[in-house]
Order: structure tokens, then sequence, then C-alpha cells
């Protein structure tokens, strides 16, 4: 018969807050989603299998010693990138969209990997290189970051084309790039963006322009965040109740169970219901920037901050997408939104700050 202490030891590298804050969160998630589907299973026992891999998947990294993590990760660079062109000639193309692998049994998105993969290959980068950081230094670790941004940009997902970027260029900058270069590198953005609005795809400008105005293309571009602003409006201070969307039940919202489904739940539980679900959402933050703050190696601190940031700008960018604070992009709400590949890279990468945290030291373990 097991003990409660080898019980307790057996699951000790799982953090409790943060377990507590997601079984909080995917609760929430499956009840939205639920009501998102218009009442059907489907979707909901799917996500329930996406949650269970997750969860399988976080236990088994979370007691992975991190030289274990450091050693692979350049193999999980190469292996991202092989997917990555795999999807730009034979992928599976979904919306006028071509990011997702059919392998026959089940279908992944190769982008989603490298919100995981690229933080903990720059980490592993300047882990090898912290003790001679020169300036082209910082530029090999640019390329890192360029062939994946390119490869995801001609899907096209702008969206996570971005946001890596953005993940990426906080840890050069935290690895001891100069702030002279960033600037240098806004300056040179900001002149450059008549070139990239040229040559981004006509409904992205679309996007865009919808900001300013959403009901001058009200059919059109703009359709989506009014019928997420709707739903924002009318959910009032404590919501209409469960099952009583009405942009749902009357199929207003596109990509209910997606991108738009914190709209769902913000007009079926209202300001209340949000208030209380991104507080677990900021407890969350705020303890692995606790374990962050106690990790001792430069691969570990590195990774960690990737990681949160990539996890963090996907919530971010999320709800300004659906109060119509940011262009559609097409990014899902972490544990809460539908989908597989993005679920359980999150939960992952919740398991490798674990193992990370619970170690402490790569060097010494």
């Amino acid at each position: 018969m097991i003990k409660i202490e080898e019980f307790k030891e057996f699951f000790k590298s799982l953090d409790q807050t943060i377990i507590g804050c997601l079984i909080i969160i995917l609760s929430t998630g499956l009840v939205a989603l639920y009501s998102a589907d218009n009442n059907q299973l489907n979707e909901f026992n799917t996500q329930i299998i996406h949650i269970i891999v997750g969860f399988f998947v976080l236990f088994i990294v979370s007691k992975t010693p991190p030289k274990i993590i450091f050693f692979y990760t350049p193999f999980m660079y190469i292996l991202g990138i092989f997917f990555l062109l795999w999807v730009k000639f034979m992928g599976y193309e979904v919306n006028g969209s071509q990011r997702w692998i059919d392998i026959g049994f089940m279908k992944f998105q190769p982008s989603e990997i490298f919100k995981l993969v690229l933080p903990l290959m720059l980490a592993w980068f300047y882990q090898n290189k912290e003790r001679a950081i020169a300036p082209k230094v910082h530029f090999i670790s640019l390329i890192f970051l360029s062939i994946p941004f390119i490869l995801i940009l001609d899907q096209p997902d702008l969206g996570t084309a971005l946001m890596l970027s953005f993940s990426a260029l906080v840890i050069i900058f935290m690895a001891g790039l100069s702030s002279k270069f960033i600037l240098w590198g806004f300056i040179i953005t900001i002149l450059s963006s008549p070139l990239i609005w040229k040559n981004l795809e006509h409904y992205q400008q679309n996007r865009i322009l919808s900001l300013i105005d959403p009901f001058k293309d009200a059919l059109g571009a703009g359709y989506q965040t009014i019928q997420s602003l709707i739903a924002l409006g009318s959910g009032g201070l404590i919501g209409k109740g469960w099952l009583n969307s009405s942009q749902t039940q009357l199929n207003f919202l596109p990509e209910a169970t997606t991108d738009f489904i914190f709209a769902v739940y913000s007009e079926e539980f209202g300001f209340i219901g949000v208030i209380a679900i991104l507080s677990i959402y900021i407890a969350l933050l705020l303890r692995i920037l606790f374990m962050i703050s106690k990790m001792q190696d430069t691969f570990s601190r590195l990774a960690s901050v990737g990681l949160l940031i990539s996890l963090f700008a996907g919530v971010l960018v999320n709800l300004g997408m659906i109060s119509g604070l940011l262009p559609i992009v097409g990014a899902p709400l972490p544990f809460f939104s539908y989908g597989g590949t993005s679920m359980v890279v999150s939960l992952v990468s919740l398991g490798i700050i674990m193992s990370l945290y619970n170690h402490k030291s790569l060097i010494a373990n």
C-alpha cells in the first residue's frame, strides 16, 4: 500500500500554486467551451483529451533534470524547422492558411511548438556563450529567430511570428544586448513600415484598418470585432448566465470556441467573472516570476523568461483582440481556448519551468 509520504514524494515536482491556478482556469475554460460550442460535446470531449495529454507530458517534463532538456534543445530546434518546412511544402490548409501537419490520426501546428522551442534554443545558445558575449553572438541569435520567423510569416501567421519575435528579443536583451541596438532597430522598423505594409496580405491590411473604425466594413473585416464587442458589452456586471450567450446561441460570433471564447465567457459571467479569472492568470504570472527569481544559471533564467512571455503575450494579444484594441491575428487564449497543439505546448512550458525551478542550477544537476 502506497504511503502518503511516498505519494507526496512522487508528485513533489509539481508546483501546488501553478497546478491550483491551472485547475481553475482549465475548468472555467471547459465550462465556457461547452456553451461556445452550442452545448455540443464533440470539442468538449476532445479538449479533455488535450488536457490529459498535456498534463501527462507536463508531469514527465517536471521530473526531467534540466541537463537533459539542455542537451536535447538543439535537436528540438532542428526538428521544429523540419516541421515548418513540411508545412510549407506539404502542409494542411484551413481557411486559406497553410499552418497544420496532418498525419492521419491527428493534426498539429508546428508554429505553436516554436513558442516552446525558440526560448529554449536561445537560452541554450547564451548558456554556452555566457563568458564571451560579443555583438556577433547577438547577431547569431537573431539568425536563430529569423529562420522560424520567416517560415511562420509565410504560412501566413503574422500573430505567432510577432509574438515569437517579442519573446526572443526580450531574451536577447536580458542576455546583454545594448539598448542602443534596440533603439536603432525600432527606428529602422518605423522607417520600413511603408514597405512592411505593402507586403502584408490584403486581409491583414483590412484587419489593421478595422481597428480605427470596425463599422466601416461591418460585414467584412470589422465583423468579428463588432460581434465580440457586443458580447463583452452585453454581459454587464454579472453576465447573462451560463448557456445564455446570445452571440453564441444565434451564431453571430465566429471562432467562438477558439480565438473568441473569452468573449463568450464575458457575456455569460460578466465583469465579475472576467475579474475573477484574470486574477487567477495574474496569480499564475506572479508565481512564475517568483520561481524565476530563484534560478541561478543563464539557461534556466532565460528559458523561463522566454516561456513566460510566450504564454502571457498570448493572453494579452487575445484580450486585446477581442476588445478591439489589437487587430485580429488568430491568437488563442492559453489554457482556455479550444486547440490541441496550443494546450499541450502551454502545459509543457509550465512543466519545463517547474523542472528548472526544482533543480535551481543547471550545473549542479
